[in-house]
């Protein structure tokens, strides 16, 4: 290896030396043999991609070709660091290897990037279709263009990085889409939801590749919602069904997943592979410890000046001088960390003690705040081992206190508890055989969520839930009307919708308006609709 890049490195200086690339070839092959006869596959897959790169290189062609020389000399170093921790190992894991090979197929016209699951043995061909019953009548037009809305909202925040609320709705969308479509598509939004389900709490990461998997699953839920068509995306299905096999035991419906297609153990978790990464391509999270352990040292030295400086104690002149040498040193660390907001945040503060004097308390609070921020940056920064910018509040977020976050933040969990209490009555009154004496509470239950939302000012949500607790109210428990199994699934298409808004209200991940107008079309559908809705 040492020898290639070497005649690499040479052939970058002289590209009228046309022997050195070929060189640098006949050394890679040799190399590309030697591994495969050792049975490290996925080192010779990527010198199969190095090779191929190497022969489209022309000579004579000046600096148009520095990038896939440039690649190439970045795989040489990435391979070198994989077979030793493959010895250290002694196994390799091919999928480490993936990203660089991609990144050399990139340089090769109608070289298509290999997917997450490449090297996980699961065949296309013989995976079954129809696990699931579904239906043989086309889904309702109405119904699967509201099912559909709900998926997209849910996406949207997805793509946007608010997992968290967007999977939910996500959730409920593919549920339904289960009982609305044919085998096939049930089967597939099954595994989707199961996929889902890994995303959301084995801790899987939503890379751009995965996103942009739910959003095929959009368009292929599309194809078949309008032409039914026969063909069937089996790519989908794997790829999604890879995701499935890295979830852990937490994950009931992937084990459910699993079971049904028996899928192979791939022979590492999610966190494995990612800190696989991170040892591999450094530099590694022990050294990222030292930077965020060091940080912490300076942080509490700065707080314990400030506190000085507060009770007026000790030398203040000396106390601040230090102050000062202490804050450049800090906001110059978290820059060359690339944690930027953090660090203008404690310049702009610390500018702000050149004119102190004793006694003045807010330009003290402007530093503390500013620092109790850079001690979260670096909390996370120790937690994740990621140097990339931390993400932050906008900046207007800063000057409300701190109390009245709390109280909303307290106020926004109430009402979510409340809602799935909710959930979980209509749940229990479905599978008792509508007994209403699950749904005593409630309607009270809900109006407490009301009250809270008021309290928030989200007046259209409160409206919502009093409508649907209106509905149960009236319907369910004084007229004693039980009602159909598709209207209790329109009123929980309506609670979650709230949910999701109250999950995603504050962060502006989607459009809250659109969410918002699908629980009301719900809530319409059932005969109560909210003011300004009109009644389906």
């Amino acid at each position: 290896m040492g020898e290639v890049e070497d005649l690499l490195q040479q052939f970058l200086e002289d590209r009228q030396n046309g022997s050195l690339l070929q060189q640098s070839i006949e050394g890679l092959q040799q190399l590309r043999g030697t591994l495969a006869l050792i049975e490290l596959k996925g080192a010779a897959e990527l010198l199969d991609e190095m090779i191929e790169l190497a022969t489209d290189i022309p000579v004579h062609e000046g600096e148009q070709r520095n990038e896939p020389l440039a690649a190439l000399c970045d795989a040489l170093f990435l391979l070198q660091r994989y077979l030793d921790q493959a010895r250290q190992a002694g196994s390799e894991r091919p999928e480490l290897l993936l990203p660089m090979i991609n990144q050399l197929r990139r340089h090769r016209s109608g070289a298509a990037p290999l997917p997450d699951s490449h090297f996980y043995p699961l065949p296309v061909a013989g995976l079954p279709l129809n696990l699931r019953p579904g239906v043989t009548e086309d889904p309702n037009p109405k119904t699967f263009a509201r099912l559909r809305q709900m998926y997209q909202l849910g996406l949207l925040g997805l793509l946007r990085e608010d997992a968290a609320a967007a999977t939910p709705l996500m959730q409920r969308a593919l549920l339904r889409f289960e009982t609305c479509m044919s085998s096939r598509m049930a089967t597939l939004c099954w595994v989707a939801g199961a996929a889902l389900e890994a995303l959301e709490q084995a801790g899987l990461e939503l890379t751009p590749v995965r996103k942009r998997l739910f959003a095929q699953l959009d368009r292929e839920i599309k194809r078949h919602g309008a032409a039914n068509d026969g063909a069937f995306n089996d790519e989908l299905l794997r790829e999604l069904l890879y995701l499935v096999a890295l979830a852990d035991s937490s994950c009931m419906r992937c084990q459910e997943v699993s079971r049904a297609y028996q899928l192979p153990d791939p022979g590492y978790t999610e966190i494995e592979i990612q800190d696989a990464f991170a040892k591999l391509r450094g530099p590694g999270i022990d050294v990222m410890h030292s930077v965020a352990e060091a940080l912490r040292e300076e942080i509490t030295a700065i707080k314990d000046l400030l506190d000085l400086l507060a009770r007026n104690a000790g030398d203040p002149e000396q106390s601040l001088e230090t102050l000062n040498g202490s804050l450049e040193r800090l906001w110059k660390t978290l820059n060359m960390l690339d944690i930027r907001a953090e660090s203008e945040g404690i310049k702009a503060a610390a500018a702000q003690l050149s004119r102190w004097e004793s006694g003045d308390m807010v330009a003290l609070e402007q530093v503390a705040d500013a620092v109790l921020r850079a001690e979260t940056a670096v909390n996370r920064l120790d937690a994740s081992g990621d140097e990339a910018e931390t993400a932050t509040a906008d900046g207007a977020g800063y000057g409300e206190p701190l109390e009245l976050k709390e109280a909303r933040i307290v106020l926004i969990e109430e009402s979510q508890a409340g809602l799935a209490l909710a959930k979980r009555a209509i749940t229990a009154y479905m599978e008792s055989g509508n007994d209403a004496m699950h749904l005593l509470n409630v309607p009270p239950s809900l109006e407490t969520v009301r009250g809270g939302l008021v309290f928030l000012g989200m007046t259209r949500a409160a409206n919502v839930i009093q409508m649907a607790a209106s509905f149960i109210r009236e319907t369910m428990l004084e007229r004693k009307q039980v009602p159909q199994d598709a209207q209790l699934e329109v009123l929980a298409d309506a609670l979650t919708s709230i949910e999701f808004y109250l999950e995603s209200a504050e962060r502006a991940a989607v459009a809250t308006g659109d969410v918002l107008a699908l629980a009301e079309e719900s809530l319409a559908e059932l005969g109560y609709a909210v003011s300004g809705t009109p009644s389906a």
